[in-house]
């Protein structure tokens, strides 16, 4: 028997669903934690706060897993891994719960956005935050990453980046991915049609969230510096609301074509809609993120473009996925051949692939 701690969030519905599949729902307990009614979890999932006598009910003695896996380590879950004992402790890697952790110090951030945006200035929030995680978990930090015995993630350099930066970390690494909502195949049944956008110019999604990780006003000031004409469309549903507040004002005279700023959610459905309506996808993240886009939009074949400095491109390159190239990018929207990486995303993270690796860590 497994256990899983996860958050609420709607990946966790897909993983349930391929433990369903593989028969395997039996064989691993997951519990939500979280102390509010869920909003994502859509399943018959238990939930409660870590540290309440409910999930301490739910959960009973640790030992008594096989394994035990925390699906999105918050240094507020340091103080409970410290005080319980485990067989095998397993840390499934968010990207939050990484390079969000207060203790590492990397730039994440290219030049403009960190001159002209205090990256530094934190919302009250996030103070109280991290004064919370002080007073009550911090002690605990180093007890708490020594226990883990691996690292899950797809990413080899992901897991080299933790391994570096948490000093008492010496996990090993094993292979996991969330799959999307929909398998990468099923993006070839009954395709969307294009979402109708001004063909006089291409269009570019610029970035996956609004947070100033995406390096949002370096990616744009390249486009107009380069000649690039084309209309932007920025998903900034989520997000630093201060950052955002920020970029609107600052982006406010892009005159290299139309720019739109798309703050509402979006379904999967139409969501998928609006990246088949694309032509490219600038990620201009150092640390990865946003690879639901990202790879959903290799598979369909999109022009992407990256930062050179991005963690996890030397992964993609291994696994023979091929970014484009920035000085291509005029070539490219101009027309010109693009990369084809639908096989290589296939062989990467094709359902059956998951589900074998699935029914390896969890049956």
């Amino acid at each position: 028997m497994n256990l899983h701690i996860v958050p609420d969030s709607k990946f966790v519905n897909a993983f349930c669903t391929n433990l369903r599949e593989l028969n395997a729902l039996s064989n691993n307990r997951v519990i939500v934690s979280s102390r509010k009614n869920l909003k994502y979890v859509e399943r018959d999932v238990p939930h409660a706060p870590l540290y309440s006598s409910k999930c301490e009910s739910l959960c009973g003695d640790t030992l008594q897993y096989d394994a035990v896996y925390i699906h999105l380590f918050s240094p507020l879950m340091y103080r409970w891994v410290a005080q319980n004992s485990f067989k095998e402790l397993n840390w499934i890697v968010w990207g939050v719960d990484l390079y969000n952790l207060p203790f590492i110090k990397f730039d994440f951030y290219e030049k403009l956005t960190r001159q002209q945006y205090s990256v530094t200035n934190r919302p009250l929030n996030e103070w109280l935050y991290l004064l919370k995680i002080w007073i009550t978990n911090s002690r605990y930090r180093n007890q708490a990453y020594s226990k883990i015995d691996n690292v899950l993630t797809w990413m080899k350099t992901e897991y080299a980046f933790a391994k570096e930066n948490i000093p008492s970390l010496r996990a090993n690494h094993k292979f996991f991915f969330y799959e999307n909502q929909s398998p990468y195949q099923k993006l070839d049944e009954n395709p969307s049609p294009q979402t109708e956008t001004n063909r006089s110019l291409p269009s570019i999604i610029v970035g996956n969230s609004g947070y100033p990780t995406n390096n949002h006003l370096d990616a744009i000031d390249y486009l107009t510096r380069n000649n690039v004409n084309a209309n932007l469309y920025l998903p900034v549903s989520y997000g630093d609301r201060r950052y955002i507040a920020f970029l609107k004002k600052k982006l406010s005279n892009y005159s290299n074509g139309s720019i739109e700023f798309i703050d509402k959610y979006m379904g999967f459905d139409d969501y998928l809609k609006f990246l088949r309506g694309a032509d490219a996808f600038v990620m201009n993240s150092v640390r990865p993120q946003g690879y639901g886009n990202v790879l959903m939009m290799l598979y369909l074949g999109k022009a992407i473009f990256m930062n050179e400095r991005n963690i996890s491109l030397p992964d993609l390159r291994t696994n023979g996925i091929k970014i484009n190239d920035w000085s291509e990018m005029n070539s490219i929207l101009g027309g010109n051949s693009l990369r084809d990486n639908k096989e290589a995303v296939i062989n990467l993270l094709s359902h059956q692939r998951l589900i074998d690796i699935y029914r390896d860590l969890f049956s």
